[in-house]
């Protein structure tokens, strides 16, 4: 009989693509997946530690993975979460047979293997991963969907973050390798690639682009017979180029689509994270994308209550996303991370006045939101069908992107995997509903 392996992926989807390598590497071991961890002969926990609440998720998750374990099963912890704890992890968790970090995990086959001989392996380094292999690979989002992850890894030293101790120097995939994949991925059915990095505007530039890297990949992605969109997420204000405006506003497959991730736009409040640029810098950006995109959707992501963060910097912000008029944020509150130099800075702003801060941020984004979702009713979409659902059918069109925004419900005609044309007839805070239009 075949071995059977169950696995609880954790994070983000940077994550979620190491769990469908690290699936199909053992698949092409021998190894069956399973959805029920009780009876499967391996489990593998693959965490997330980039701030407190994802670490206590994934520890609440290996704690209950060990306390059920049966005493003939095999416990594997990979990711972030093994990377900046795996030793201290086996030591105070015995029922965890071995540990592999974000450098490691294609590796998984030949741990088990070092498991079943009687060893308690820990792969922590970053080792060695030629052309970044991720084929074979089991896509696990919706059939139409994956993610194409571009590069591993960052160098940007912003002072709040642990990303670059627990993945290591910036390393782009090379371009022959992404086309390889991409390729696959369209021939098994998939219509939509999601480009994700920690800085994906940044790809390339350890490989002899000194600018307009992800343009030219964008390019030859575009050239890919079968997919028929192709997302960007988290681009980095300092590494977009005007190359990427350009490619982007040229290539219809491209999705009118950012997601960049800002963090702050006060330049004192930028200043102590080590962000590049400020709020008008930032201004300046978003235009030129408008300017060169029309009908763009952008989102951004903002930290709440950073250390020396002062009313002032609050009315700044509030000002600021009044200007920008971004279509959506996602606002988090500060996460004092051990190891990062912002958890030793002065002046750290309490929980409970960083979530009343937090709710001001995002009445202040509220208009423009709602302003943004008033402009697209009326509006004829292209949707990419996802599921159907008790009153018709979910999909998204390239306003939304898969996990982070909301969904198009609808009713009318349709099929799993399909593009269809929507009219949205009306919205609520995150979904719009609307009905198949025809002709």
């Amino acid at each position: 009989m075949a071995k059977r392996v169950s696995f609880v992926s954790l994070g983000c989807a940077k994550n979620l693509v190491d769990t469908e390598v690290m699936i199909a590497k053992l698949g092409a071991g021998g190894w069956e997946l399973s959805a029920d961890s009780e009876t499967a002969d391996a489990i593998v926990v693959n965490t997330c530690a980039f701030i407190d609440p994802a670490k206590a998720e994934s520890t609440d998750a290996i704690m209950e993975q060990a306390q059920r374990k049966r005493p003939e099963q095999r416990l594997i912890v990979t990711g972030c979460l093994a990377q900046r704890y795996g030793e201290q992890l086996q030591a105070l968790v015995p029922e965890i047979d071995g540990v592999i970090g974000t450098g490691a995990y294609a590796g998984i086959a030949e741990v088990l293997d070092e498991v079943a001989a009687g060893a308690r392996p820990a792969r922590l380094g970053f080792e060695p991963e030629p052309e970044h292999d991720f084929l074979p690979r089991l896509v696990t989002t919706q059939r139409a969907t994956a993610y194409l992850k571009i590069a591993e890894g960052c160098d940007h030293p912003c002072t709040f973050c642990i990303i670059p101790q627990l993945r290591g120097r910036f390393r782009s995939r090379s371009e022959e390798a992404l086309l390889k994949e991409a390729q696959a991925l369209a021939q098994a059915g998939t219509r939509e690639l999601v480009l994700i990095a920690q800085d994906t505007s940044m790809w390339g530039r350890d490989r002899g682009f000194r600018r307009g890297g992800l343009a030219h990949l964008l390019r030859r992605l575009h050239e890919i017979e079968g997919v028929e969109w192709i997302r960007l997420l988290y681009l980095y204000p300092a590494t977009i180029d005007p190359e990427l405006i350009a490619a982007m506003a040229e290539l219809p497959k491209v999705c009118k689509y950012i997601d960049m991730p800002l963090q702050h736009a006060h330049p004192e409040i930028l200043r102590a994270m080590l962000r590049p640029g400020n709020g008008e810098r930032y201004l300046e950006i978003l235009q030129n994308f408008r300017d060169r995109i029309p009908g763009l959707t952008m989102r951004s992501t903002f930290i709440v209550g950073f250390p020396g963060e002062r009313e002032e910097h609050v009315q700044y912000m509030e000002e600021w996303i009044a200007r920008a008029e971004l279509d959506r944020v996602g606002f988090f509150q500060y996460s004092r991370e051990q190891g990062t130099p912002s958890a030793m800075l002065p002046a750290q702003v309490p929980a409970r006045e960083q979530r009343r801060r937090l709710v001001r941020l995002r009445e202040a984004q509220r208009a423009a939101s709602q302003a943004a979702r008033s402009r697209r009713i009326g509006s004829t979409v292209r949707v990419l069908v996802e599921k159907r659902t008790q009153r018709g059918w979910t999909g998204r069109s390239m306003g939304e992107a898969p996990g982070v925004d909301g969904a198009i419900h609808f009713t009318g005609e349709a099929a799993p995997g399909e593009f269809v044309n929507v009219r949205l007839e009306r919205s609520t805070a995150f979904d719009f509903h609307g009905r198949v239009k025809h002709g």
